[in-house]
């Protein structure tokens, strides 16, 4: 097991690295926010642009399901909202949700894609480095500022001024670019696990594909399963634990009780509507989610998963005043299944592969936590960076 370096009181500031005076996050990052995109010209087409909105923002991640997009032949003057490689977003309203802060660093599979308003874009100016940045707002320090700031009760958010008045010591050039390279060999070796996870995702995928050519029964989706409510579970009723508590958005937070024993299925009732998450673990849904039973002995959880990832369920929002997946219309799609033995070998070759994708969750959920707590010890100055190498070299 990692164990972090001896962070006592006689071993803290002692980095050797002088500290610059504070400044103001305004005085050395460029603060962009979005352009007001009418949503009546949205599309859905591949060939078009991204757009980033604050529903794509997760906590260290972008996250591209039901990504809206923008005419390819109408961006002539976004010039100024395109966004870069590397670049710094945070969401304006909800900035901070139970599973930790709304932003992301912009990855080269997230470009092109163009600002969308309420999401702020930060840029460094030297002195600041642009990977510093990043940590920066990942930072402790970055999301306690945002609850002290933030404005509103019902949609709490954030102005570009309020983002801009952080203030914080601003390490040596040096010393910002040795921070940033520990933490990120972290992040590099979670983006490595993310890319194994997605092409094992993939070649699940393309087996489930091959498969369901052979399908031979038809019936309704409510023929084979149970769409069940998930359970209210307030933020304030959440108790620290290994149990990952889900909304339409994902992972929400975490609670040391689970409302379903894994592995499991998980579909966006409210919010996201009509999204699709697995837990290999026991979890526990929330009441803007919908968890899977199924009811048909020759279906399996895994078959299910994909069956559902395929049936457009994000495009079947009701028409009330509150927007969701009617449960009703999505239990009556047509579907066409295979025997119970071709589904059988089916599970029998893909479970080694989403075994093999919760092991990298599982790591990359080791290696966050290990870059969540070295982070404010390093911006401090309490941890020096050769101690800091150590302990990352030993995890990856």
């Amino acid at each position: 097991m990692t164990k972090l370096p001896d962070l006592t009181p006689s071993s803290a500031n002692r980095s050797g690295e002088s500290v610059a005076d504070v400044v103001g996050l305004g005085d050395v990052a460029e603060i962009i926010t979005g352009f007001p995109f009418k949503s009546a010209l949205f599309t859905e087409n591949l060939d078009d642009i991204r757009l980033l909105r604050g529903d794509n923002i997760g906590q260290g991640r972008l996250r591209w399901a039901g990504v809206k997009r923008w005419p390819n032949g109408d961006v002539q003057d976004l010039a100024a909202y395109r966004v870069r490689q590397g670049d710094v977003v945070l969401a304006m309203d909800r900035p901070w949700i139970e599973a930790g802060l709304k932003f992301a660093e912009v990855r080269r599979e997230d470009v092109p894609s163009l600002l969308v308003q309420r999401v702020a874009l930060l840029r460094a100016k030297q002195p600041l480095t642009q990977r510093f940045l990043a940590y920066l707002v990942g930072s402790p320090a970055f999301t306690n500022h945002v609850l002290a700031v933030q404005t509103g009760t019902a949609v709490p958010h954030i102005s570009g001024r309020q983002i801009a008045s952080f203030t914080f010591s601003l390490p040596s050039t040096r010393r910002q670019e040795a921070v940033a390279a520990v933490l990120g060999a972290l992040d590099d070796k979670i983006a490595v696990n993310d890319r194994i996870a997605e092409t094992v995702h993939k070649l699940a995928a393309a087996e489930y594909a091959r498969v369901a050519q052979l399908a031979e029964r038809a019936c309704t989706l409510g023929d084979v399963i149970e769409l069940t409510y998930g359970k209210a579970l307030p933020a304030a009723q959440r108790r620290s634990g290994p149990v990952a508590v889900y909304g339409s958005g994902g992972i929400s937070g975490w609670h040391d009780e689970p409302l379903v024993r894994g592995p499991g299925i998980i579909v966006g009732r409210k919010g996201t509507v009509g999204s699709v998450y697995w837990s290999h673990r026991d979890f526990f849904p929330i009441d803007t989610t919908y968890y899977i039973r199924v009811t048909d002995d020759q279906l399996t959880t895994e078959y299910v998963y994909f069956l559902l990832t395929r049936l457009g369920l994000s495009e079947m929002n009701s028409d009330s005043a509150v927007p969701g997946l009617n449960r009703s219309r999505a239990l009556a799609i047509p579907v066409h299944l295979p025997n119970g033995e071709v589904i059988a070998e089916f599970t029998e070759r893909i479970r080694p592969l989403f075994a093999m994708r919760e092991q990298t969750a599982r790591e990359n959920q080791t290696l966050a936590k290990l870059r969540d707590t070295l982070l404010p010890e390093l911006m401090s100055g309490r941890l020096r960076v050769k101690d800091a190498e150590k302990v990352v070299g030993e995890a990856v």
